[in-house]
């Protein structure tokens, strides 16, 4: 076992409602990091989270179950949680491991109950939170609908760090380009809003830290301030992870 300075270590929970794809996500993540040869399947009950017999039966999490890889020197422990309000206390419980919580949305069934919750109990905790808009590739999916939907019930300041491209069949990074080909919407416009949202932050800290050394007394209500919007279908793993899990 390799070992990690604090500084190249993140914790990461995944939550959010029921069927929403977080144990198939889990997978796609721990493939592209090459931590397992081949994603495993719900349905065959064949993940890594999901051992136990009961969840293999009834394909769905009944506990958090607490996972890693290694992606470019920095090691990511992610709890997989159960969404299900009667097994939400596991996920509930999981939140005060992490440093950010990685809030999964079904992009069929968009915000659901135990979205708004998770949401709501993370940034109690002061946490960095993530939203991940999976299954993009299913029918049905108005991408641009759910976005709406997310700022909406979140806040305009819930910004999209990479859009759907060619059908659905990828993700566009808009932070490190600052132009490109999407489904909706422009990766110019969400690359100068995450641009200026990242120089408004600076600006921010920076007034903090003054205000720290003249011994001023500072409290920053929602410290994290941009619940980045990931898009994804659960399988090909670009979830851009090297630089959005970090707080």
């Amino acid at each position: 076992m390799g070992h990690y300075a604090t500084e190249n270590i993140r914790t990461v929970a995944l939550v959010g409602h029921g069927a929403s794809g977080k144990t198939t996500l889990s997978e796609a993540l721990l493939a592209r990091a090459k931590a397992i040869s081949a994603p495993g399947s719900v349905e065959r009950g064949t993940t890594v989270s999901d051992f136990d017999p009961l969840e293999k039966s009834w394909q769905h999490s009944l506990r958090a179950s607490v996972l890693h890889f290694d992606v470019d020197g920095t090691r990511i422990h992610l709890i997989d949680t159960p969404g299900f309000p009667d097994f939400i206390g596991q996920a509930i419980g999981a939140l005060d491991a992490v440093e950010t919580a990685a809030v999964v949305i079904n992009a069929q069934a968009g915000i659901e109950m135990i979205t708004s919750r998770m949401m709501d109990w993370a940034a109690q905790r002061k946490l960095c939170r993530l939203i991940i808009v999976n299954k993009i590739d299913a029918e049905n999916v108005d991408a641009a609908q759910i976005l709406a939907a997310i700022q909406a019930a979140f806040g305009k300041e819930c910004l999209p760090i990479n859009l759907p491209a060619d059908g659905a069949k990828r993700v566009v990074d808009c932070f490190f380009n600052p132009a490109g080909e999407s489904d909706f919407s422009s990766v110019t416009y969400a690359h100068g809003a995450l641009v200026d949202q990242v120089v408004e932050v600076g600006m921010r800290d920076s007034q903090l830290d003054q205000a720290a050394r003249q011994g001023v007394q500072v409290e920053v209500h929602g410290r994290a301030l941009s619940a980045r919007i990931l898009c994804g279908n659960g399988r090909c793993g670009r979830m851009q992870c090297d630089y959005s899990f970090r707080p």
